[in-house]
């Protein structure tokens, strides 16, 4: 059983494709950030659905796993490993490094990225407490100490529940 995790820069997988392999490649993505940007031939295997969705994976063929930088590919790695596949090789630094090689990709929708979803609602609800404690009660300002200690929350313990919450948002969810 594979102890570490091996990793392959994008110029290499490239290479196996261009050779004619047909490689086995799982983007753990979340739904919404595979819809808009992801390789051809892939297979969506979301990191929080991995320990359902495995099945979609054969487990006597490499799997090459993709994220976006690399990190939640490590996770994914280390979790198949445990459901009993040996064969799981990192994409070392993730749709980023492949995109910084000039490597082609497939552009579906505009669907922001759930940072960026995060990051914009924070700042609207930031926002909205700010004007309604000037229009209407300064209690509304509650509103924007509660999304501020959730944002320190988020960054302290590696989770993010507005994350989540959009997360459920119909424009998140997959096909």
């Amino acid at each position: 059983m594979q102890t570490s995790i091996a990793e392959i820069t994008p110029e290499e997988l490239q290479k196996e494709i261009l050779s004619g392999k047909q490689p086995q490649i799982a983007d753990v993505r979340e739904p919404n950030e595979y819809q808009a940007l992801h390789l051809s031939n892939t297979i969506s295997l979301p990191l929080s659905t991995i320990s359902q969705g495995h099945n979609l994976l054969a487990k006597d063929r490499r799997i090459y796993l993709m994220c976006q930088s690399g990190r939640r590919a490590h996770t994914a790695a280390r979790e198949l490993v445990k459901l009993g596949f040996e064969d799981a090789v990192v994409i070392k630094d993730g749709l980023n490094g492949w995109q910084k090689c000039g490597l082609p990709v497939e552009k579906f929708s505009n669907v922001w990225s759930m940072e960026r979803q995060v990051r914009f609602t924070a700042g609207l609800l930031t926002l909205l407490g700010i004007a309604l404690s000037t229009c209407i009660s300064t209690n509304w300002l509650i509103l924007s100490t509660v999304v501020a200690l959730g944002m320190i929350v988020s960054s302290v313990s590696n989770t993010c529940a507005m994350a989540n919450f959009l997360g459920l948002m119909p424009w998140n969810r997959g096909k």
